[in-house]
């Protein structure tokens, strides 16, 4: 922990000095026309992330280091043509959609779309491209200046021993738990925002919201398959969320997914006449938002049905209440319990990986109006034999303009 105190305030010290350049920064980037018919916005985030984890690393982390460093630049470019036209784009430089899946650096494209709004209200309103998924409510909040932790829930970053690269006979889904080593080869319920490729149509009323939406690949699927120009349609995925706002201070939502989940270099290993096509990841959730004074509070549940070769299908229900309290005008405390529970391996009493529960623990400062720092602590822990590890630090600094 005093690693990361230490280098966290090294980090700082420069970005701090640069506060008016940051400033003028980010009114230089943005332009507009005189009518104000077309504006254009460029916007970013640096991150600076310092992780400490025991092996094998909680979550979405790809290291066998003691100490994993990940810079990370985001830029966004947002065009806003007349009141029923936008285009957005997101392109990150970092280590790896995740920390250290690219551990020699990447840039990518992650998100781009184009949206229409139908009306004058916000009805109706549609949207075609790259994305991140409608399901669940975390999505909104994935960014690292508006989430109140470095990492994200469980859910949306635990990885369980599912395939989805070939057919494996039943006694592999049996034994698979007990090596987590191997855990590159395995999915989530959901890899993070899910920024697949699709079309969607979404709108709101003074209570109600809906978003529905038609993708290239399934929640689970990894990033690498989520490029629909690269990766085609074969795996074509429907989701969607409803929700209600009763209140300024409460947001209910429910949601659903269905869709083939294998790649399509699964192909060879299928049991005889089938398709990895044929083999899909049927999702259902709810959740509940309340806001009020220094308070925010958000939770979800959702359960994941797996149709998996040679063995049937399996199910994890996982879920997590996440708080957010207000220290001050700039300071806040944030809180996270996430618990999974699996079901049994169809044909036995063994359940197909342990169930467990994480802490998440979180210190969060904004020095200024662009500049913020956090601190975070986990906790994990399953049932029986886990080789997992059990503690993770972590430090970020981000800087947005």
């Amino acid at each position: 922990m005093k690693h990361l105190l230490f280098i966290s305030l090294l980090l700082l010290a420069p970005i701090l000095k640069g506060q008016e350049f940051l400033e003028s920064l980010d009114e230089a980037l943005t332009v507009s026309s005189a009518d104000g018919e077309w504006r254009a916005d460029v916007s970013g985030l640096i991150d600076l992330e310092l992780y400490a984890a025991e092996m094998q690393p909680l979550g979405l982390l790809e290291t066998d280091d003691e100490l994993f460093f990940n810079p990370r630049l985001t830029l966004m470019l947002d065009l806003q043509m007349t009141e029923h036209w936008r285009a957005h784009m997101q392109m990150r430089t970092d280590r790896g959609f995740d920390p250290g899946f690219a551990p020699d650096g990447q840039t990518r494209l992650d998100e781009y779309f184009v949206e229409w709004k139908a009306l004058e209200s916000d009805l109706i309103n549609m949207r075609a491209g790259k994305f991140a998924t409608a399901f669940g409510a975390w999505t909104p909040r994935r960014l690292s200046w508006d989430n109140p932790f470095i990492t994200a829930p469980a859910a949306y970053s635990d990885m369980l021993p599912v395939v989805d690269n070939a057919a494996r006979p039943l006694a592999g889904l049996a034994g698979r738990r007990n090596n987590p080593e191997i855990r590159n080869t395995w999915v989530p319920i959901i890899w993070g925002p899910s920024y697949a490729t699709g079309a969607s149509i979404f709108g709101r009323t003074e209570h109600l919201d809906y978003a529905l939406e038609v993708k290239n690949a399934a929640l689970s699927s990894r990033p690498g398959a989520w490029d629909g120009v690269q990766n085609g349609w074969d795996s074509t995925t429907y989701s969607g969320r409803f929700g209600w706002r009763p209140a300024a201070e409460w947001n209910f939502g429910t949601s659903f997914s269905h869709g083939p989940y294998l790649l399509e270099e699964s192909q060879p290993t299928m049991p005889a006449g089938r398709s990895y096509r044929d083999y899909d990841q049927t999702t259902f959730g709810v959740d509940a938002g309340y806001a009020h004074g220094p308070w925010q509070i958000w939770a979800e549940l959702m359960t994941s049905r797996f149709e998996v070769p040679n063995v049937g299908g399996v199910r994890v229900t996982s879920g997590f209440i996440e708080a957010k309290r207000k220290l001050g005008a700039a300071t806040w405390l944030a809180a996270r319990w996430n618990q999974s529970w699996f079901g049994d391996i169809p044909g036995t009493s063994r359940e197909w990986d342990r169930d467990g529960w994480r802490f998440d623990l979180a210190l969060g400062h904004r020095l200024t109006r662009q500049i913020q720092a956090k601190l975070q602590y986990s906790i994990a822990e399953r049932t029986g034999h886990d080789q997992e590890g059990d503690h993770l630090f972590a430090g970020q600094i981000t800087v947005r303009f």
